[in-house]
């Protein structure tokens, strides 16, 4: 039992704890036994150390392992779920892992850890095939992602969801989004009306919906040669704090907007952002299709696309392209918001020089050879 001094007098705990060093140990175990009857504190205690023992020889997985494979499956996705909430994850993002890892749960019938194997999860993936294959990815990735959790948790030894290959979704995309090109853009914002600082916002930094959305006048910089706008780091995508420059332009659009007892906290979209509906008859208006001959869309997202295209039509290096696009990953700002329909491939190739350059005379001497 614990001793300690308290108020000049000597105190004995009433319940017993267990200090424990085994063969190899650096340091003393201290764990409480919970218990205030000797006799049975001595049982816990030879049981502890027999698992101790059986656990560091291999025989049995350690305690942390064991607990967590007879715990309830949903309760450790409210758990790890939990966790993210802490971690800062966004709103948008702790709904989906939650509705995935719960879906999985129901559709696989798994209640314990043990349930859920690589196999069992490719026969739902099989029989969910008219899935998107980009939706069945995410499926693995969050699975993955809580295997990962659990691991760093030291509750599992292994992720046996890290070798499980992903469904191919080249060619596969059911949702794919065109960019605008100038002329269009022009038109979209000639024809919008209130809308117009919603579409020319996304046209000229690449933000998304939510971010347009929840946009604040504490987040520009409206000065009279220039803007900035700052992106904080709980609302960013990838998580880093950015400060980017506006386009004169834009910068000049938003002053306008901006009233003269605007508070900082204030919204700069005060009606929000356009809903699919309005964007489908703005489009219409400026004779530009929602659908045009490859089957590619052009919704509210597409203007983002539209920004990131503009770049590398204006040849702009690859490098700022992502820095604008605050993208962790080059990939994403050239294969995935690049619309190659609307680079000028044409131009390059007509700029390219002719190879038709033998002169007769080199004909000639190669005849002589």
């Amino acid at each position: 039992k614990p001793k300690r001094v308290r108020n000049g007098k000597r105190v004995v705990g009433r319940l017993y704890r267990a200090r424990i060093k085994l063969e190899g140990d650096s340091k003393v175990r201290d764990i409480p036994l919970k218990v205030a009857d000797k006799q049975v504190a001595q049982q816990k205690l030879n049981k502890l150390i027999q698992e101790l023992e059986h656990e560091s020889a291999g025989l049995i997985p350690a305690k942390a392992e064991r607990d967590a494979a007879q715990s309830p499956l949903l309760d450790l996705v409210a758990e790890y779920v939990s966790e993210l909430t802490v971690l800062g994850r966004c709103e948008d993002h702790l709904r989906h892992v939650d509705k995935r890892l719960r879906k999985l749960v129901r559709d696989c019938k798994w209640t314990r850890l043990a349930d859920m194997t690589p196999t069992s999860f490719q026969l739902w993936r099989k029989e969910k095939s008219g899935k998107a294959p980009k939706t069945l990815n995410e499926y693995l990735a969050t699975l993955s992602a809580f295997w990962t959790w659990l691991r760093k948790q030291g509750r599992v030894s292994v992720n046996p969801f890290e070798l499980v290959e992903r469904t191919d979704a080249r060619g596969k995309e059911r949702v794919k989004r065109r960019a605008l090109s100038d002329k269009e853009s022009v038109r979209l914002l000639e024809v919008a009306g209130e809308n117009r600082l919603a579409y020319m916002v996304p046209l000229y930094t690449g933000l998304r919906r939510t971010e347009v959305k929840t946009l604040r006048w504490s987040n520009l910089v409206l000065g009279e040669s220039g803007g900035l706008l700052r992106i904080h780091a709980a609302v960013n995508k990838n998580r880093k704090e950015q400060t980017l420059p506006l386009h004169p332009e834009l910068t000049k659009a938003l002053r306008q907007h901006k009233p003269t007892d605007a508070l900082d906290e204030d919204l700069v979209l005060e009606h929000g952002v356009p809903k699919m509906k309005t964007v489908r008859a703005d489009l219409a208006k400026a004779g530009i299709p929602f659908l045009d001959g490859r089957g590619w869309r052009v919704d509210y997202h597409a203007l983002r696309t539209s920004f990131i295209t503009r770049l590398s039509k204006l040849k702009v290096h690859p490098r700022l392209a992502m820095e604008l696009a605050r993208h962790s990953d080059l990939r994403l700002t050239m294969k995935n918001y690049t619309d190659a329909g609307q680079l000028p491939l044409q131009e390059v190739m007509d700029s390219l020089p002719g190879l038709n350059a033998t002169t007769d005379s080199q004909i000639a001497s190669r005849s002589s050879v």
